[in-house]
């Protein structure tokens, strides 16, 4: 019994401490627009570089939720592991546990909703800035051809 316990405790404070990874992600993410909007690719680089070795933490400990949630599916016989299921097959005692576990998932969600909205918008000013980059890049190359067709040296 305390073992299961102790499993749904360190399941809670595993969220929850990806909570916290989520919430530095977005932390660093949110400057990604000024940068893109600004050209300064090579800050937003590092950024990414950062995002990138947070993202690789938030993979271990997906993976260490993943292996609770295995461990607690097995004990209480789920097919799967899920939060209502579990709700439903645990006895009274661990109800506690499992509400702060509840309580740490419902904390998380709207972060990595927030977290995916945040990436979509820097990717999509990402995409413009660099079509615009190559429509400007495209036009100077058209103007070079133009000039070399008139005849006119370039310099």
């Amino acid at each position: 019994m305390r073992e299961i316990r102790e499993k749904l405790c360190e399941l809670a404070a595993a969220y929850d401490e990806q909570l916290q990874l989520y919430n530095k992600i977005e932390e660093v993410g949110s400057g990604e627009q000024k940068l893109i909007h600004d050209g300064h690719l090579d800050r937003l680089l590092e950024i990414l570089k950062e995002k990138e070795g947070l993202l690789k933490q938030a993979g271990e400990y997906e993976q260490r939720i993943r292996s609770l949630q295995d461990q607690l599916a097995d004990h209480f016989a789920l097919s799967h592991f899920s939060l209502p299921q579990l709700r439903l097959a645990a006895p009274p005692y661990y109800q506690e546990e499992i509400a702060a576990l509840e309580s740490a998932v419902s904390n998380l969600l709207p972060v990595l909703e927030a977290l995916e909205e945040q990436e979509r918008r820097n990717e999509a000013s990402l995409s413009r800035y660099l079509e615009a980059k190559q429509r400007v890049r495209t036009k100077k190359a058209q103007i070079r051809l133009a000039e070399r067709a008139y005849g006119k040296k370039e310099p």
